[in-house]
């Protein structure tokens, strides 16, 4: 995965006012104080190079990105030899990361996606065919890093907890005992930053703040409204800015936590109000999610075309790859499980297409399994 950086890279989630603030030894600092709205690891990541170049440290990134971008295609190659999948397999994979135009296009910003990919091929490639404790903690370890880069893939780590728990080699003590490893790692890796938040914001702040927003802005009825029943496909307007205006003063002044907390009353409320336009925007965000292509309104043209015509062939590996049983044994079904986990989550909070590709190389793994050939190779260590 190469990241195209012409010019300077966009920052539409001020991480680098997050990495500014660290530069300068101040914390993560917003603009109005101590913060957990965002992630803390990727602004981490870009602080070295805002105190080396600057505000607007394009090299840094570009550097950031590409190594972040060859650990992922070599991670997932890692993964598919242990599993034992056949050197095609894993070569397709690799090519796949590689060059998913998803995966790629976010790589040129300044966003999570592409160490949140790096991360979960980390996560795939530490789930070892016979895992041990030390091993499992490995493993845990790794999803408290990817939460705390995305914490979307919080469900992704636990739901492979219990995936091994139930399917990993072994009695039964053995894998629940793996498994309560892994999850007691994953908490130990997240516990400084929920330790932070207690001292900054007052409260164990274990993920994000942005969560009770998120769900809103999927789950409103100037959403329901522009989008279920209107004829926006990707939602914008004067409702839109309106919905914008009014939520941000309604949050303004308030503690990041019980913001948070007031918006995700709010949108549970929507839905309760109105749940068949939940169930429709439910459908309509899935569709989303796996759309083939991104919508005309945001890349017209040729674009599309070839997005297409990379996608659709690589869901047709995927469903056929979901077919095989192998993909629901340990350790393939952790790619799995990476795939179900994030599926559901952004059937419910705000998703757009650019939101899978953190789990390409799950998904790569997935498509990379409709070759595996009817013996079982050895997996390797």
């Amino acid at each position: 995965m190469v990241p195209l950086l012409w010019g300077p890279p966009g920052d539409p989630d001020n991480y680098l006012v997050l990495a500014r603030s660290l530069a300068e030894g101040r914390g993560l600092r917003g603009f109005d104080g101590p913060t957990a709205y965002r992630p803390p690891l990727y602004p981490i990541a870009l602080a070295p190079g805002v105190a080396l170049l600057g505000d607007t440290p394009t090299a840094w990134v570009a550097l950031l990105h590409l190594s972040l971008g060859g650990a992922t295609v070599a991670l997932t190659g890692l993964a598919a030899r242990r599993w034992g999948l056949p050197a095609r397999s894993g070569l397709l994979a690799m090519v796949v990361v590689a060059f998913d135009p998803v995966l790629v296009a976010q790589s040129r910003g300044v966003m999570t996606e592409t160490m949140a990919a790096a991360l979960v091929a980390g996560l795939l490639a530490a789930s070892t065919p016979a895992p041990t404790v030390a091993s499992a903690s490995i493993l845990g370890v790794v999803g408290g890093l990817a939460s705390l880069c995305r914490p979307s893939l919080l469900p992704a780590a636990i739901l492979i907890a219990l995936v091994m728990a139930v399917g990993s080699p072994g009695g039964r003590r053995a894998r629940v005992a793996r498994s309560s490893a892994m999850l007691a790692a994953l908490v130990a890796s997240m516990a400084p930053w929920a330790i932070r938040n207690t001292v900054a914001l007052g409260e164990p702040i274990w993920t994000t703040t942005h969560g009770g927003y998120t769900l809103l802005l999927a789950n409103n009825p100037a959403y329901y409204d522009d989008v279920l029943d209107g004829p926006m496909d990707v939602w914008s307007g004067a409702n839109q800015r309106r919905w914008f205006e009014e939520v941000g003063r309604r949050g303004a002044g308030l503690p990041e936590p019980e913001a948070d907390r007031m918006f995700r009353r709010e949108a549970i409320r929507v839905i309760a109000d109105r749940p068949g336009d939940f169930a429709r925007a439910t459908l309509a965000r899935l569709g989303r999610f796996w759309a083939i292509a991104p919508s005309a309104a945001v890349y017209p043209g040729s674009l599309r075309i070839a997005s297409a015509a990379w996608t659709a062939p690589l869901w047709a590996l995927l469903v056929v790859g979901l077919m095989r049983g192998g993909t629901w044994r340990w350790p393939r079904s952790s790619a799995t499980a990476v795939v179900i986990a994030l599926t559901v989550i952004h059937c419910v909070y705000w998703t757009d297409l650019r939101m899978r590709a953190p789990i390409v190389p799950a998904i790569a793994l997935v498509a990379a399994g409709a070759f595996r050939p009817g013996h079982t190779p050895r997996p390797a260590p």
